[in-house]
């Protein structure tokens, strides 16, 4: 029996069917392609930055005082042009110093034509007295001749001497008055020019009083009102001027070299400013106006002024307001725009034929938020695989989505 049993297990294994192995079906991935449109690109950059104003001043008490009136916009918010009051401070004591400096100046200029009639009658009798020595001097000539006859005594002699030399005395006496009365002269027409220099100052102060807006603009921070206060230099408020409102927007070290590298330059490139609050939208036109002047030593970027169209003096636009900015990039001949997921090692992109993947070389040409731009091996029309997954390479099959 157990023989038998031992003849039929063999008999069985000898027998059994033998099954071949079947090969692996090969995997199919399901990708998102892209056609490659070979096209000369102007593409547009979009950067995000901020309204800054490029005139933004504090206005401040240029006097001491006490407020006495404000002007009628001169609130939060308030618009006010060119040559408006923005605060008044109580001008007594300025009026008084005017009035003071200009008594004073009247006060010199009277005390100058005094010394000026002085000096007058000085040179007059400067003049007389010249003529008076001259006839001296001849008289002791004459007696100097008759004394060499013996004609006259010795003391006719002395006393035309004496009445000479007294003539010379005088003369000498009026040169230095004269002398002194024209230095007194200067000296006071120096007072005067210092009494014209305080007047000026008090005019000055007078029409300091009156806080005028220097341009057309916005008021923030107003902290004056009527009895106040006020030092010299005390805050009043601070003026926008809304005229030059600027967009202040980031460009990375890419951005920034490529464009002011291109033909056109980056200064005076044309860009839009959109300005999104809420479920509204407002745009801008706008103009790169400069570009900072530092680089960002950790982006390498650098921060550029994009001057605003305003063409409506009153826009509801305002400093801080958070904008998208959009400009034209640099030409680019003959290029293909893609996903950034197409582009592997910045060098190689696959495209679909016949339902497989081949390799094409290709050149980055540049990055455009989240796309590439790109040229080389890829022909217009190709399928471009867009979809990253493991194992891509040449020869694998696809199918699109």
């Amino acid at each position: 029996m157990l023989v038998g049993a031992l003849a039929v297990a063999g008999y069985l294994q000898a027998t059994k069917p033998e099954l071949a192995p079947e090969a692996p079906a090969e995997r199919v991935w399901l990708i998102s392609t892209a056609e490659a449109a070979i096209a000369d690109r102007q593409p547009e950059l979009l950067a995000y930055g901020e309204i800054v104003a490029q005139r933004d001043v504090e206005m401040r008490a240029l006097v001491a005082g006490q407020i006495v009136a404000v002007g009628e916009n001169f609130v939060d918010g308030g618009w006010v042009r060119e040559g408006d009051l923005l605060v008044q401070i109580d001008p007594f004591e300025f009026d008084a110093s005017v009035a003071s400096w200009q008594a004073q100046v009247m006060e010199a200029k009277a005390r100058l034509t005094e010394i000026e009639a002085q000096l007058d009658a000085e040179a007059s009798n400067l003049t007389y007295d010249r003529n008076q020595l001259e006839i001296a001097s001849r008289e002791l000539q004459r007696r100097h001749a008759l004394a060499k006859d013996s004609v006259i005594s010795e003391k006719a002699l002395d006393d035309a001497r004496l009445a000479r030399n007294e003539r010379a005395r005088t003369v000498a006496l009026d040169e230095s008055n004269v002398q002194m009365m024209r230095a007194t002269a200067e000296r006071q027409q120096a007072v005067i020019a210092q009494a014209e220099v305080g007047l000026k100052r008090a005019w000055r102060d007078l029409r300091n009083t009156r806080l005028l807006a220097p341009f057309d603009g916005y008021l923030t921070e107003t902290g004056a009102a009527i009895g106040k206060s006020l030092p010299v230099n005390g805050q009043v408020a601070r003026l926008i001027d809304f005229s030059q409102l600027e967009a202040k927007f980031h460009l990375s070290n890419d951005e920034f070299g490529r464009l002011v590298n291109a033909p056109e330059g980056l200064v005076k490139r044309s860009a839009r400013v959109v300005w999104r609050v809420g479920a509204e939208t407002f745009r801008y036109g706008a103009e790169i106006a400069r570009v900072g002047a530092e680089i960002d030593a950790a982006s390498g970027g650098v921060q550029v002024y994009a001057r605003i169209d305003m063409t409506d003096a009153q826009t509801s636009l305002r400093p801080g307001a958070f904008v998208e900015v959009f400009l034209r990039d640099r030409l680019y001949r003959q290029v293909a725009r893609l996903p950034e997921s197409a582009l592997h090692d910045d060098e190689r992109v696959y495209v679909v034929v016949d339902g497989r993947l081949q390799a094409r070389l290709v050149e980055l040409v540049a990055r455009i938020g989240n796309d590439v731009l790109v040229q080389g091996e890829l022909a217009h029309g190709e399928t471009v695989v867009t979809t990253r997954f493991p194992g891509i390479g040449p020869g694998v099959k696809v199918a699109a989505r």
